[in-house]
């Protein structure tokens, strides 16, 4: 039996009311009154269930909420798409997106300037930082779409997520230390990669000091490369120059890392909706996903 369809008014109308977090924001952004939004949720709710719960210091979601809002984005994103294949021009605000430098991006920043090539009205910026200052940045308002190491922390806004798994590198003539502290390349504190690499030794018991830090993912790599000492990256971010230390018992598996694609505001903006669209559809592909999990070429990660 096929249920009863839901308008994409009142997906919108729920959705811009989670990321202006109140519904007076909310009413102001899609251009209608705030009694049009409060009718809209009550009939989603009416339809789905209870949604939001309310609070008198906050706008909070309840469980089946946040599951709801996650697949309203897809919906909505899809729609904003296919309303974007028959569109000759975009005259639109600036999309602001966070783009972490603890992560392998080449492949996400490179389908957005194929989209700008496309769209000459098409207009980002861009914000860099480790996963924890992008998201920060999110967290404030000051980002429309971001793509950072995901901590749990904003599932109301999550559009996707990624399982990555972190492996142990070193350069192709670095001599593994056995009598003396690990030499680490590291991203400055608050990088969850670190925090892997110093759990992992620490509970093997396994002495370590930072030898080398920069907040660049290029800046590990070529300290990596440069036998400089042992890091933690992704397969897409091993280079030739590398060898991948499967085998070395100081060395363990790592916790998984969750990445996640989150996205406010973008409904009411074509460059967003497009922009999101291009991420999320990157982030979806087999093979970007299949990257991470791929082992690298024998040349890369023999000694």
């Amino acid at each position: 039996m096929i249920g009863e369809e839901i308008p994409t008014n009142w997906l919108r109308s729920f959705v811009t009311v989670v990321d202006c977090h109140g519904y007076t924001r909310a009413a102001k952004v899609l251009g209608c009154s705030q009694p049009t939004i409060s009718v809209h949720i009550q009939r989603l709710e009416a339809m789905q269930g209870k949604l939001i719960a309310r609070d008198k210091k906050r706008l909070a979601l309840t469980p089946l909420g946040t599951q709801v809002v996650a697949y309203a984005r897809q919906i909505l994103t899809l729609h904003a798409e296919l309303s974007c294949l028959t569109a000759q021009r975009m005259t639109d605000l600036t999309v602001r997106i966070g783009l972490p430098t603890d992560f392998a991006t080449q492949a996400l920043q490179s389908s957005l300037m194929s989209l700008a090539r496309k769209n000459p009205n098409f207009r980002v910026e861009y914000r860099c930082g480790l996963s924890s200052e992008i998201t920060e940045l999110f967290a404030k308002g000051e980002l429309d779409i971001m793509v950072a190491i995901d901590q749990s922390s904003l599932p109301e806004y999550r559009i996707d997520s990624l399982s990555i798994n972190p492996i142990w590198v070193c350069g192709k003539h670095f001599a593994v230390p056995t009598n003396t502290s690990i030499p680490l390349i590291v991203h400055p504190e608050g990088c969850e990669y670190r925090t892997r690499m110093v759990e992992n030794l620490s509970r093997h018991n396994v002495p370590w000091n930072v030898a080398f830090e920069s907040p660049f993912i290029q800046g590990l790599q070529e300290a990596v490369e440069n036998n400089l000492g042992v890091s933690a990256l992704t397969y897409p971010t091993v280079s030739p120059k590398m060898r991948v230390l499967n085998n070395e018992k100081e060395f363990g598996l790592m916790r998984q890392i969750q990445i996640g694609l989150f996205a406010r505001n973008t409904l009411s903006s074509r460059s967003a909706s497009l922009a999101l669209s291009q991420l999320h559809n990157i982030l979806k592909s087999s093979a970007y996903r299949a990257g991470f999990t791929r082992e690298p070429s024998r040349e890369t990660a023999s000694q």
